[in-house]
């Protein structure tokens, strides 16, 4: 049986303004799910939300039918990519690969660049490799799902085409939550597909679905 993790009935409030409302959503061990919305949707707060750095006016997350206990976060049960900087920025990369328990070598075998980085600080790197390094931290994690915002934020196409394949490949081991504005290169690793508007979220089944909804405007 594969593991699941479901959210549901959560609800955030800034002041009298609703950002989230009606939400569902499920993500299981072997899948990568896609969460589309337009900037301001409450994309992000929802997925500290389930992360559990956020905390809703309501909220119900669960693994495998089971609501997850208070200190889950402590628990390292999901990791989560946010949209700011992950590092510490007074480590070399070596010894932030340290930290997290990541084999360097199996990383450098995937991306062969990051050799010349090891030795540097976090700032010392472009915008774009410090994102594709602070990905690769997430998805090698030992959590059970992981949360990735932004994740191609930077990166230059070619990265984009192989973070993509990581995420493929660590999907086996692992459910995967996936937002980002190149929603065409989510789409393409997705195996199940949400929009959040007017803080609700809706199933997608195709691209169709997407216009219908005033996401993508048609040609």
């Amino acid at each position: 049986m594969k593991d699941i993790l479901e959210f549901d009935s959560l609800e955030l409030k800034y002041e009298t303004r609703s950002i989230l409302s009606s939400i569902y959503m499920k993500c299981e061990v072997g899948e990568v799910v896609g969460l589309l919305g337009r900037n301001g949707s409450g994309k992000s707060s929802l997925m500290k939300i389930v992360f559990g750095s956020l905390r809703g006016d309501h909220q119900s997350i669960r693994i495998n039918g089971k609501q997850l206990p208070e200190d889950y976060m402590a628990k390292r049960l999901i990791s989560y990519l946010p949209q700011e900087n992950l590092m510490p920025s007074f480590l070399s990369i070596r010894k932030v690969f340290n930290l997290f328990g990541i084999n360097e070598e199996e990383i450098t075998s995937q991306f062969e660049e990051i050799k010349d980085f090891l030795n540097l600080k976090p700032k010392q790197l472009s915008g774009g490799y410090e994102r594709i390094i602070e990905a690769i931290l997430i998805l090698k994690s030992k959590a059970l799902f992981c949360i990735l915002d932004e994740p191609f934020s930077g990166l230059m196409p070619a990265h984009v085409e192989k973070l993509k394949q990581l995420i493929i490949t660590e999907k086996n081991k692992k459910g995967i939550i996936v937002t980002d504005h190149l929603y065409r290169d989510v789409i393409a690793i997705t195996d199940r597909l949400y929009l959040l508007a007017n803080g609700k979220t809706y199933f997608i089944k195709n691209e169709d679905e997407l216009i219908e909804r005033g996401y993508v405007n048609a040609l």
